[in-house]
């Protein structure tokens, strides 16, 4: 009786162990994903820097023309930069709270 104990027990043993592996790996796996993903973001927000000084650059111009049209294609642009500021705040302010969680 007590051999078929040890041999359940040296099962569960075996088992856990794999199943460790398996979670350990993957975690790593999972880990190499979200640094590519870090650095895609990163890259991405510069060139969201890049056109947004653009876009601030081209909203500030005066236009001399009064037509509907302009002035929606200048709305848009507002609008489009405030988009692109509202993304790049949430986005950094969640790369900041990574790191900060990382130094700890």
């Amino acid at each position: 009786m007590i051999w078929v104990l040890v041999v359940f027990l040296l099962l569960l043993s075996a088992g856990s162990s794999w199943l460790t592996y398996v979670t350990i790996k993957k975690n790593l796996v999972l880990n190499d994903q979200r640094e590519e993903l870090v650095d895609t973001i990163e890259e991405s927000l510069d060139m969201l820097e890049d056109i947004y000084e653009r876009i601030a650059a081209a909203a500030e111009i005066p236009v001399l023309s009064d037509e509907p049209i302009i002035r929606d294609l200048l709305s848009d642009i507002k609008r489009l930069k405030n988009a692109v500021l509202l993304i790049a705040s949430k986005v950094v302010v969640y790369g900041d709270n990574g790191e900060e969680e990382e130094d700890e």
